[in-house]
């Protein structure tokens, strides 16, 4: 879970420009290692934004660092690049938000609002039978992430490669992550959010609409075709 730091955060009104600022979090190993072979593009790149960045691969964080940065907003951007980081996009693709590149997080639990938590997913069972209401309460939370485990599960059977063609877009899916990220055109990456709630949420496997989708986008170039 992300852990963000500020430390005499201010902003002038006139140029619009934070005085000082740092972001820390915290870093799984593999993230640490992946960041270790791309340390010196991804340095260089937060650089150009007045952005210094630290990485301690003993306690496993990397810290964020801006004095008056050239780009008001690069640091604010730096969050998604953290959360981008920590789902597994590599870092030379997810530096690629601090020059405009869109980005969409779906979390999938319980945390940030995720689609469990926002669409409020019941338990698979009644829990009528047990009279004590801390038993009532870890069973009705052990049933829940049952449920999400296998809905994890199902979206895991997501035809990633073959989405990715269909909507022009970049999307990370981790199996022991509870986020789904994307990089690409607005339009694509609503079209992935649809099908990742609707596997989360409703139960839908993912495959079969992507190939309604694969079939429809064939459709309208045949029409298009046609046309010409």
């Amino acid at each position: 879970m992300e852990e963000i730091i500020a430390y005499n955060m201010k902003v002038a009104k006139s140029y619009g420009l934070y005085d000082a600022s740092v972001l820390r979090m915290p870093i799984d190993r593999l993230t640490a290692k992946n960041l270790q072979e791309a340390w010196s593009v991804l340095k260089s790149s937060l650089e150009e934004y007045g952005i210094s960045c630290a990485l301690d691969v003993d306690q496993y964080f990397i810290t964020f660092t801006t004095t008056k940065a050239k780009d008001s907003y690069a640091i604010l951007d730096s969050r998604y690049l953290i959360r981008l980081l920590s789902a597994g996009v590599p870092p030379l693709r997810a530096v690629k938000v601090l020059n405009g590149m869109p980005c969409y997080l779906v979390y999938t639990g319980y945390i940030f609002d995720g689609l469990c938590k926002k669409f409020d997913i019941k338990p698979v069972a009644s829990l009528n039978f047990r009279n004590t209401i801390t038993w009532h309460l870890e069973l009705l939370f052990d049933l829940r992430k049952d449920k999400y485990v296998s809905r994890k599960k199902l979206l895991m059977s997501l035809p990633v490669q073959e989405l990715e063609k269909l909507t022009c877009c970049n999307i990370y899916l981790c199996p022991t992550d509870d986020m789904v990220a994307i990089m690409g055109p607005i339009r694509g990456m609503m079209l992935v959010r649809k099908i990742v709630e609707d596997c989360i949420v409703h139960n839908m496997p993912p495959a079969p609409r992507v190939r309604r989708l694969a079939n429809y986008i064939q459709a309208i170039k045949g029409v298009e075709a046609l046309r010409l």
